[in-house]
This record gives structure tokens, sequence and C-alpha cells, in this order.
């Protein structure tokens, strides 16, 4: 399936996305094998589209809504961003940022949305579980953070058939060989890609030629990536020891423990307030407080900030490179303005991107997959809209290229910053202080390169 900008313009001047109701000529299967008044078009139907089970269809009565789910996180402003970034692509299906919500193929869309809470525990599980209680949800944006899907969301998600399509999770496993739920989309970078940058960032530095990094026990996002930072910079030729916290509750020991350990530099790729906590903790002791940090993007908040008071001597985040969005005219011209209309502020993380385009591809997934059914009404083939994502290739998204690869990963290349406290994306977009930035393919670090 390939979507792309189109050159249509509208009355007001805005370029459009070609939306999921323009997908009539993609090659993909119909819903209509669902419907028992069509046996010959589920006779001609790819068995691997068809509705083996009752389950794998959702009918849907004339005027009835089209149900599409939000778990993301209500503290962290990635979730935040993304929130409105999906609110934003339902209200561009017809073309405008108006505030009104559009339709597929003529049935409204409602968002039911509960809050991801990033714990790190079942709590992912336990909202997935909420929102399937509606049983006609066709689709879900999220979870914010990867623990949470890593922690049930995922798999309660694709044993439902519910397709998840995540805008913000990084962690490796979600989309590694054998482990990946069938119904799950990653539509943010492979940490693979964040790794290759940050270990690129500490090789260049001067001097930093031995890093401790700093896990949750509790979070296997923060501990996939330690490690794989890890073995990364030992092939570099950089020392590379690696500590355990929970949820920053055991911050003083950290301290004592770097105090001794004495490394050039530390990474915490943990999120908020764990992250803030360790970092403040570091800082206001005056045995680490000279160490580099580098945090992750998940820490990369104002609350981190104020709990080093001035102490913002080499402390880095990671985070997505803002100029690329910066320079795109759509989202600078159109979509920027319209996310400041809705809530007041700009936003900060760059995610709202990712967002807009996971729920636009989510929509495309499912019109495509909608047929006739019996006296008027639809029916939604939940296996050919899950198909039809894996057939998304070199589209033209708002966060950049995107193709769907069989492992569920569907951004091919990410450019990934550093940024220099106190001048973060967080604090103010306009004056972020990006002093290291690189493009990397996954394509490229699956290879080993």
């Amino acid at each position: 399936m390939s979507l792309r900008w189109s050159p249509q313009r509208h009355a007001h001047g805005k370029s459009r996305l070609l939306g999921a109701a323009m997908l009539t000529a993609v090659s993909i299967v119909s819903a209509a094998a669902c419907s028992s008044s069509s046996p010959k078009a589920a006779e001609e139907t790819s068995s691997n589209a068809s509705c083996k089970k009752k389950a794998d269809c959702v009918s849907l009565g004339i005027g009835e809504p089209i149900f599409i789910g939000i778990q993301l996180s209500e503290d962290l402003a990635i979730g935040k961003d993304s929130l409105v970034g999906v609110e934003l692509a339902i209200d561009y299906l017809d073309g405008h940022f108006d505030g009104e919500p559009g339709t597929i193929d003529g049935h409204k869309v409602i968002l039911l949305s509960t809050p991801d809470t990033c714990s790190g525990s079942t709590d992912g599980a336990n909202a997935a579980r909420r929102l399937l209680a509606e049983k006609r949800i066709i689709g879900v944006i999220g979870t914010t953070c990867s623990g949470s899907a890593l922690h049930g969301a995922a798999d309660e998600y694709s044993d439902s058939h519910v397709l998840l399509l995540s805008p913000s999770n990084t962690a490796p496993a979600l989309t590694g060989e054998g482990t990946r739920p069938p119904y799950y989309f990653r539509f943010a970078n492979n940490d693979l890609i964040s790794r290759a940058v940050t270990a690129s960032f500490i090789s260049d530095r001067t001097g930093w030629r031995s890093v401790a990094t700093i896990a949750d026990v509790g979070d296997p996002y923060s501990n996939e990536l330690a490690d794989s930072l890890g073995n990364q910079l030992r092939v570099n030729g950089v020392v590379t020891t690696k500590l355990a916290s929970t949820s920053g509750g055991d911050a003083a020991e950290l301290v004592e423990q770097l105090a001794l350990l004495a490394p050039k530099a530390i990474f915490i790729p943990t999120i908020n307030p764990g992250c803030a906590n360790i970092t403040a903790a570091l800082r206001n002791d005056a045995r680490t407080r000279t160490i580099p940090i580098i945090v992750g993007d998940g820490c990369q908040e104002e609350s981190t900030l104020i709990g080093i008071g001035a102490n913002t001597n080499d402390l880095f985040a990671t985070g997505l490179d803002l100029s690329v969005l910066a320079a795109n005219d759509f989202y600078r011209t159109y979509f920027q303005p319209a996310f400041v209309r809705k809530t007041g502020v700009a936003p900060t993380t760059g995610y709202e991107a990712n967002a807009f385009d996971a729920a636009n591809l989510l929509v495309a997934s499912i019109s495509s997959a909608i047929g006739a059914g019996e006296r008027g009404s639809s029916v939604i083939n939940r296996v050919a809209a899950r198909d039809a994502l894996l057939k998304v290739t070199n589209y033209s998204g708002l966060s950049g290229k995107i193709t769907c690869i069989p492992s569920g990963d569907c951004i091919p290349s990410a450019r990934i910053g550093m940024y220099q406290a106190p001048f973060w994306p967080a604090i103010n977009p306009t004056t972020a202080q990006l002093v290291y930035s690189k493009e990397v393919t996954l394509l490229s670090v699956r290879a080993g390169g």
C-alpha cells in the first residue's frame, strides 16, 4: 500500500493527506468475505484475509460508529503530544483542521481512551482489557511506554485481533524475531537506532572511556537499552558497567556506587519520576556533580531540570531531531498551528507526528478492510486490516518515510539528536540546543553497522 501527500489543493489552500476513503484502488482483500450473503466473494478472497472465525469480523449497522482506542500516558510529554497527534489525525480526515472529527466510509469515529501508567507492571494489560470491553474496537494507538506493551498489553490486543500501533515504543523486543505479537506495529524508531547514535556520541567524546548505565529493574525498555548500549560500547573499546535502580527509590545508594566507580559518563535510560530523582541526587552530591550524564527522551522534561537547579553542566538528553519536522512545510504551516490552537502550547517531543501518521494509517487500513454486509450493513475484516499495514511501502508521512516490514517495524530510519541542558525542546522548542545529530537506518544496525 503506497500512500503519499496529495498535491490536491482545497479551497482553504491546505495540502491534505491522501485519506483512507481514497484507497479503493489499493489491492487489499475486501472484508466482504465476512458476509454470509457473499459466498462467491468469500471463495475469491485470499484465505489469509478471509474471516476464518467470527471474531475476525466486526459488523456495523447503518450509521453505527467505528471505535478506535487510545492508551497513552497522561503524565509524560511524549504521551500528551501523541494524544493530540491522534485527535488531529481524526480531525483532518476531511482535509481540514476544523475541530470536527472526520468519518471512515461514512461511519463516525469514536475515540475511547484509557491511560498508560507506564508503571512497568500489569497495569498495561489491565488498561488493554478495559478498552477491549468494547468488542467492536478495531485498533488502538498506544502504548506510550514499551514496558506497558511488553507486560501484556500487546498480547491482550493481538489475542483479540485488535491492532496496536505505538507512536513511541522503542524496545527492540517488541518486534524481535519470535517475540512480536502479530497485531503489533511500531511507528517510532527502534532503540537499535537510538543505541547506535548514543554509542557514536559517547565514542566520539574525548576521554569518555568508561561509562556506567543505570536501568530500572522492573522496566524491560531500560534494561534492554542499557544492555544493548553496553555491548556496543565495549566493541568500541569503552569500559561499561551496569547498575540497577528501582524507580528511583535507591538514588542515594546509586550515588555511593557511582562515587566509588568514578565513570567518565553516566547513561540513564529510564523515565520520570525515577530518572529525575537519580539525576538530581547525582548533581547534588559534590563527588558526582561533574560527571557527564545522558538521559533518554522519557526524562527530557522540566521536572528533571528543576531537581538539579543550576547544575546543568554536561547534562544531555536524547530525542528526535526536531529540525526534521521544522523543515516540513505541512507540519510548520498547518499541523503545528492546529496543535497550538487545540492546546494553547507548542509540541515539544516530535512524537505527535508519529502518532498522526499511526492514526492515519490505522484509518487507511480499516477503510481498506470494509466490505458490504447484509441489509446495507458494513463488515470490517480484522485480518485484512492487519495485512494492509504490512503492505505499507514508502509512505510519505509527517514523521518521514514509512515502510512496515514483517517484524512490525514501520520506521526504516530516524535522525536522533543530543540536546544540551538546559536548552531542551521540552523547555522551549525554539531555543533547543542540538549538539549532536545522526541519521541511522534500522537495516544497518540489524546488519551490525
